[in-house]
This record gives structure tokens, C-alpha cells and sequence, in this order.
């Protein structure tokens, strides 16, 4: 006599669930991202993208930049995938420590990363900075002969990367590539910016109002980023800009090594990393 059993019955997937992981694949494709760039990304509602958002905030997987609302993927991803690239984590780790040195010299801050021959802007608190210059610059592209960023990672990466980044700059047919063509005038830039320590741009064909001061982050010896602090050229001479940005920017790059280092929480204060 055979017994009858009813099929197992198939669980009802989550709806919920399934918009917070779709909501988390836009962020990683993305990089940073307001909640309506989300939602037009996820395909999810806005308000329920408002909604996942807090949560992932609460549980540490997100933070929002106090620069300009937009959010980014923190340390604690990496927990779930492998997939955290450099640029996530940078921007996440170094945003509270802009924000500091930003309170600090009341001028805005940029961290930046390479991308092809360009930095990239991945957070800035242009935003909040009672001084600041400009807005909406997260995203904009800096050339690497042309920028403090750009040449404070040309002047610090390896020989290797520096060689073949000078190559292709002198291939480029963008005007702003163009000075690597004069391969003297490049090479004294950088021997330059390595003499100083920092790369350091005055005015410039792109931001003849700016000035700007700039340091590599670095991880052993490899250049993860730049963090740059930013003045208004009229106001203050590049002596003067160094002078006032220089000392906390390199206890911000302290810092933000040592927490790259040490994982995202790791707390070390900027007056430790001053003393050092």
C-alpha cells in the first residue's frame, strides 16, 4: 500500500530581500551614487531605495559622503564578496578624515584615484568647506601633468607604472596630455614634485582660480590614491596654501594609511599621526 505525500511546498522568495541585493549591485557598479541614481540603476522605487539605504547604513555595509549625499560601499562588503575594489574602499575609509581636515583648514579636500591617465575625483567636501571653491566635482577628471594629484601619483608610483603612464600621455592627443611630448619638461616636473614631497598646482589652464596641494596614499609600495586640499588662488599665494594645508593633509595621509592598514574601524587619532 503506497502512502501519499503532498510535494514539499517552495518558500516564497523575499521581495525585500531581493531589492536590497539588487540595490547593493548598483552601488558596486557604480562606485558612489546618490538614492535616485540607485533607483534608476536598480529599477527599484526610490522611496524603497531610501528605505534599504538606512538599513544598510545602520548594519556598516554603506556610508554617504557628507560631501555630497552620495553613497559608497564600506570595508565590511568585503565580508560578503571579493568583488571591493580599491577605489570603494579608499573613498570610504578616507571621507570622516577629509571632513576633519576640512574643519581644520575651512578649505575643501578631494581623495582621487587613477583611472586610464586620469585621476579621478571619489569623494570631496567641496560641499560642506566654508571656503569652498566649486561644486559637483565628484566624478571630474584631473590629467595627470596638470593636477596636484595627478603629478603627486606620477611623481610616486613605481619606475614601471610612471614609464609606461609617460608613454601613454605622450600618445594622447587631449591638449592636457600634451607636456609629456617634451620629455625634459616632464621629467623635470616630476623630479620636482619628488624633491618637494607633494605635488602642488597653482592656477593652470583648467582652474586658473585654484591652487591645491596633493600627497599619495600609498600601500607599501604601491599608490592607492591622492588627497589633495584645494584654495582659491586670489586669495592666497602657493607658499601660503602649503603652509596652511600641508601639515594636516600629511596627518589625514597618516591616518588613512594606518586605518587602510588596520581595517576601516581602527580609530588613530590626527594629533597621534601629527606627533609622528
Amino acid at each position: 500500500m503506497s502512502t501519499w505525500r503532498a510535494a514539499p511546498m517552495r518558500p516564497k522568495a523575499s521581495r525585500s530581500f531581493a531589492r536590497g541585493l539588487a540595490v547593493l549591485e548598483a552601488l558596486n557598479r557604480l562606485g558612489s551614487a546618490t538614492a535616485l541614481m540607485l533607483a534608476n540603476e536598480s529599477k527599484v522605487p526610490r522611496a524603497t531605495v531610501y528605505r534599504l539605504l538606512q538599513t544598510l547604513l545602520d548594519l556598516g555595509y554603506v556610508r554617504r559622503s557628507p560631501g555630497d549625499d552620495r553613497y559608497q560601499l564600506r570595508l565590511k562588503v568585503r565580508g560578503l564578496s571579493e568583488g571591493f575594489e580599491d577605489e570603494h574602499w579608499i573613498s570610504a575609509v578616507a571621507a570622516p578624515v577629509l571632513l576633519d581636515v576640512t574643519k581644520s583648514i575651512s578649505w575643501p579636500c578631494d581623495v582621487s584615484t587613477l583611472e586610464g591617465v586620469r585621476m579621478i575625483i571619489r569623494d570631496t567636501t567641496h560641499r560642506v568647506a566654508p571656503l569652498s571653491i566649486d561644486r559637483n566635482m565628484v566624478g571630474r577628471e584631473m590629467p595627470l601633468l596638470g593636477s596636484s594629484a595627478g603629478l603627486a601619483y606620477i611623481a610616486f608610483t613605481s619606475a614601471a607604472e610612471r614609464a609606461t603612464l609617460l608613454g601613454l600621455l605622450a600618445r594622447s592627443d587631449d591638449p592636457a596630455d600634451a607636456p609629456a611630448r617634451d620629455t625634459a619638461y616632464a621629467e623635470r616636473v616630476i623630479a620636482a614634485t619628488q624633491r618637494l614631497g607633494y605635488g602642488l598646482r597653482q592656477g593652470g589652464p583648467i582652474w586658473p582660480h585654484s591652487g591645491a596641494v596633493a600627497l599619495p596614499i600609498t600601500d607599501g609600495d604601491r599608490v592607492l590614491g591622492c588627497i589633495s586640499a584645494i584654495w582659491m588662488a586670489r586669495v592666497i599665494g602657493h607658499d601660503e596654501g602649503v603652509e596652511r594645508c600641508l601639515t594636516p593633509l600629511r596627518a589625514a595621509k597618516a591616518t588613512i594609511e594606518a586605518r587602510l592598514a588596520g581595517g576601516a574601524d581602527q580609530d588613530v587619532a590626527l594629533s597621534t599621526s601629527r606627533a609622528n
